[in-house]
């Protein structure tokens, strides 16, 4: 979640838009943060952290 929040300024920039914050129902019944990414933005991010472990950022 710190990751996506932290790329998340980039991505505005990209796309003109935050990423979408969400909340799920955990096992227990309480609602949790979670991001619902499109494919576009999963690829996003991973390229950020394979950018990250190539030490190219």
């Amino acid at each position: 979640m710190q990751a996506i929040r932290n790329m998340e300024p980039a991505w505005l920039k990209v796309n003109g838009r935050n990423f979408a914050l969400v909340e799920y129902k955990d096992s227990k019944g309480e609602l949790r943060p979670c991001y619902q990414l499109t494919k576009t933005e999963c690829l996003y991010i991973a390229t950020k952290f394979n950018d990250e472990a190539l030490g190219l950022s």
